[in-house]
């Protein structure tokens, strides 16, 4: 059981895969009968974790639950056939106790765990990874995306609220706990059951701040909003409390009819979720309370309804909450109360205070009071709140009367608030197209909301539909914008369009207006070539050699740079000269120059590979140069380029090794060389990755994996040794010989055989899950990963193999897909790859990362890379040779602890995770461990 509420003669329960009612018609605590499966599609195939949870009342009437982003859901209620179920991949989620209907909310986050509202009605939801709150809005999309239908053509996802961070380890979430450090902090970034306190036992200053259980901390945070715009900012509160039990691991937290609030502690060992150590019976509920709490009511259910009325004054939001939904209750059994609805009406008018009105509002709402010509008068109150919840409400059926919807557009062109035109912008999501016109023009004419936190992007995903509507009016609604999400994200979205002539004109006609700005149309460029991404060659619309000749040339050079790079896709041969010009020129910025060699690669500009070629052997090109002609040489199969990448690697610097490595896994006979070049120490053994062999292994040629088991080894699939393998290593990898090892050397093993799939302390790549965040301390959770890398996965990073009609074979995840190209994350890069020139793809059953790796390893260097994974921050590199054949020594990296936040990881996935089957599987003779 992942969620409960009671409710309408019964209680709710969520226990993946279903949502059950559970009846007890006479209130006896008792079931009357057995559980009625509601709904069922919850997902459950990834992990333990990011399920869908924690089930509460909104004040509108709809039971909602949170819902993590790994196992996607398809819901339906029981029996429904697959094609006519919803898929929903995480986020925010409601149902009609009363319809019966289930619908999302908001779309995204990675594992929220808790909701709870405000005394304005709004939702705010905790994230049991870093970031870790969220004000959530009907209709938005947060992060992470992650290939995912349901933001496909989001673009971009709102942050979170929070201003502050729960732990130290910017770079490595782990680094500092337990540390004086971190427990100012906040004690770490994993956090569970969200509260809002409204409750009347607690001091005053604690109503409507944030409460959340810290797992790693143990201990309660608190988190103080404010206002900000169409939203809020959470800032740091001093921690509520702190647990002396090391078992401590809470899970919910709830005010109840004394204000005194209660914390469900799961009390386990282990980590935010346990599955090898859990102790079911060992669970406990704390209470916490303000001096002597006192609860002496009448149970909301036998109250008259006048009485359930008067409970909406009650300080404690808890009565307010059970007597609202009882009268819910009485008004689907069809009780007469229209006494109920006068006295609300009154109270309404007579309140001054805003949470009071809210209150007699949502219970109207609720108990059919709130009609269209009473809410549609409130769109004229003076108070942004009432304002805001009268749109809101009049939207709700997604059928608003036609005196309101009238107005939406002067509200959205006139009102102060950006409150209110956040809920006008959210409101629009669920109105038909032809209704969404003239409010969309109105919200995007505001240019003061271009730095506001959602807007912008409230905004574009309301209008992003308009596109199947009307393409010409939604292009022009794009270019009359004042917000430069709209007119970045309309271009890109119009210019992917399978039948994109049309918008490519009006987009071209848009950027020689002359009330087009340099700022717009560095946007409409952006936008385009982002729309365009994968086509190699695309007819040119009539008005863009005016356009070419209006942003070519001048002093900008990010906005000449996306000219040019267009115009190469629009095939304008004076744009193409102009970039092989500046790709060639030795004394060009080194940054530019690798922007245009891309620019030609993504073209495949005849003559491009004997560039690429020229540029690898200038003994005085930066490495970033030699980096950018190694990853585009596989797009030609030019002769010769095996050898001359062989021949300079010696010389290449460390990272552009690593990209000549790979750049040889793309073809059988290239692999054939490389493998040639390992075997005759031509190329050090050791920098064949555990990648590298499983891209070569992808490859498909018998002659190139005949030699890859000579010279690699084999990549073993069959299950037999491994328990046997991961025992003796843990027998012989005692805590003390870890902590001998050397963390320096380790950082070097770790900088050859994983940099180049996986990121920890802010290095690396991220084609597999961000090492940082997980579970680096469990040796048993490092070996499994490292010994059997393909036991369990998650479908977010399945393997996928790629052969184009070129003869190239690449593998990698799938980080976007488009009607005209496959988007694929690789080692060293993505890569967009047009649908067309693809021949065949596989998604792969194994690993990106075979197994083996340590095999290849001395007992010392296995040790020193398992320091390094288990440390808690970052080290030094290793001096390594320099490209003349001298030792330079690596200057030192910054403290995990002192990296910029921006840098933050995602880390919420396993530790040396590549995966590669959508269904986890149990290695054999042990069970897997639970993987975030």
């Amino acid at each position: 059981v992942t969620g409960l509420e009671v409710g309408f003669g019964g209680v709710w329960v969520v226990s993946p895969p279903s949502l059950f009612f559970i009846p007890d018609r006479d209130g006896d605590d008792r079931p009357d009968g057995p559980p009625i499966t509601l709904l069922d599609g919850f997902g459950t195939h990834a992990n333990s974790h990011n399920l869908a949870n924690a089930l509460a009342w909104g004040p509108d009437g709809w039971l909602y639950g949170t819902h993590g982003r790994t196992n996607w859901s398809m819901i339906g209620k029981p029996g429904t056939a697959e094609s006519r179920r919803v898929r929903f991949d995480g986020g925010v989620y409601r149902y009609h106790p009363i319809r019966h209907v289930w619908e999302p909310f908001a779309d995204g986050t990675t594992n929220p765990w808790g909701i709870d509202w405000n005394d304005y009605g709004e939702a705010f939801i905790c994230n049991c990874v870093n970031p870790h709150l969220f004000h959530a809005i009907q209709g938005a999309h947060y992060e992470p995306w992650r290939n995912r239908q349901s933001s496909q053509f989001a673009f971009e996802r709102i942050a979170s609220i929070a201003d502050h961070l729960h732990f130290v380890g910017e770079a490595n979430v782990r680094d500092g706990l337990g540390s004086p450090e971190e427990d100012e902090a906040g004690g770490g970034h994993a956090h569970c059951g969200t509260m809002v306190y409204l409750g009347d036992n607690w001091p005053a200053e604690y109503r409507n701040s944030v409460f959340m259980h810290n797992i790693h901390g143990k201990r309660i945070n608190n988190d103080i909003l404010r206002r900000a715009g169409s939203g809020y900012v959470a800032a740091h509160g001093k921690d509520l409390l702190r647990a002396r039990d090391p078992w401590f691991m809470g899970v919910t937290l709830r005010y109840g009819p004394d204000g005194a609030v209660y914390s469900a502690d799961w009390s386990d060992t282990g980590e935010c979720h346990s599955v090898r150590n859990t102790r079911r019976q060992t669970g406990r509920i704390y209470k916490i309370s303000y001096g002597q709490a006192k609860a002496d009511f009448t149970p909301a259910p036998q109250c008259s309804d006048l009485a359930l009325v008067d409970l909406q004054l009650h300080p404690n939001d808890w009565h307010v909450r059970h007597a609202r939904r009882v009268l819910q209750e009485r008004f689907a059994a069809r009780r007469d109360l229209s006494a109920a609805r006068e006295r609300l009406k009154a109270l309404f008018a007579e309140r001054p205070e805003t949470p009071r009105k809210l209150r007699a509002l949502w219970t109207l709402h609720v108990i059919g009071g709130a009609d269209d010509v009473f809410l549609a008068a409130l769109l004229e109150h003076p108070d942004e709140h009432i304002r805001g919840w009268a749109v809101r409400l009049l939207c709700e059926d997604r059928e608003p009367p036609p005196a309101a919807l009238a107005r939406f557009a002067p509200m959205a062109a006139t009102d102060p608030s950006p409150y209110v035109r956040l809920q006008i912008s959210s409101a629009l999501q669920r109105l038909p197209f032809p209704q969404r016109w003239e409010p969309l023009s109105a919200l995007l004419s505001r240019a003061e909301d271009e730095t506001d936190p959602n807007l912008p992007l409230m905004n574009w995903y309301a209008a992003e539909p308009l596109v199947a509507a009307d393409e010409a009016r939604f292009l022009e609604l794009a270019l009359a914008a004042r917000q430069s999400v709209m007119r970045r994200h309309a271009a890109r979205r119009a210019a992917g369009l399978p039948d994109h002539a049309n918008a490519l004109e009006k987009l071209a006609s848009g950027l020689v207006r002359a009330s087009t700005s340099a700022s717009a149309a560095r946007d409409l460029l952006d936008g385009v070539l982002s729309g365009l991404s994968g086509r190699r060659s695309v007819t040119p619309p009539q008005s863009w050699p005016s356009a070419f000749a209006r942003w070519g040339g001048g002093r900008d050079v990010a906005l000449i740079d996306l000219a040019e790079r267009v115009a190469m896709v629009f095939n304008d041969p004076a744009a193409l000269e102009q970039v092989r010009r500046r790709a060639s020129d030795p004394a060009a910025e080194p940054a530019r120059r690798a922007v245009a060699l891309e620019a030609l690669v993504a073209k495949r500009a005849a003559g491009t590979a004997e560039l690429l070629l020229r540029i690898l052997a200038e003994p005085s090109a930066p490495a970033e140069l030699h980096a950018a002609s190694l990853r585009g040489l596989p797009e030609f199969n030019q002769s010769g380029t095996a050898a001359a990448i062989i021949d300079r690697y010696p010389r290449l610097a460390e990272e552009p090794k690593r990209d000549a490595i790979l750049a040889l896994t793309a073809r059988p006979a290239w692999a054939l060389a490389l493998l040639e070049a390992v075997e005759s120490g031509r190329i050090p053994r050791g920098d064949l990755t555990a990648f590298a062999a499983r891209q070569i292994a992808s490859l498909r040629d018998p002659a190139v994996s005949q030699q890859l088991r000579r010279v690699w080894g084999e990549l073993r699939t069959t299950p037999s040794d491994r328990a046997r393998t991961i025992a003796d290593l843990k027998k012989r990898l005692t805590p003390t010989m870890v902590k001998a090892g050397d963390r320096v050397a380790g950082r070097g093993l770790y900088q050859t055989h994983c940099a180049s799939c996986h990121r920890l302390f802010d290095a690396g790549q991220a084609v597999g899950p961000d090492l940082t965040g997980a579970q680096r301390f469990n040796i048993d959770y490092l070996l499994e990963n490292l010994v059997d890398p393909s036991a369990a996965v998650s479908r977010d990073y399945q393997m996928l193999v790629v052969e184009t009609a070129s003869g190239r074979t690449l593998t990698g995840i799938a980080a976007g897909e488009t009607d005209a190209a496959l988007t694929l994350q690789t080692a060293n890069g993505k890569i967009v790859i047009p649908n067309g020139e693809i021949e065949r793809r596989v998604l792969s059953p194994l690993s990106l990362m075979p197994e083996g790796l340590l095999e290849k390893l001395t007992p010392e260097q296995t040790r020193d890379l398992i320091a390094y994974l288990g440390g808690s921050g970052q080290v030094a590199l290793p001096p390594a040779p320099s490209p003349d054949g001298k030792t330079s020594t690596a200057a030192s990296e910054l403290p995990a602890s002192k990296l910029p936040a921006s840098k933050l990881p995602a880390s919420e996935l396993p530790a040396s995770k590549l995966p590669a089957s959508g269904e986890p599987r149990t290695t054999p003779q042990r069970r897997s461990a639970d993987r975030r």
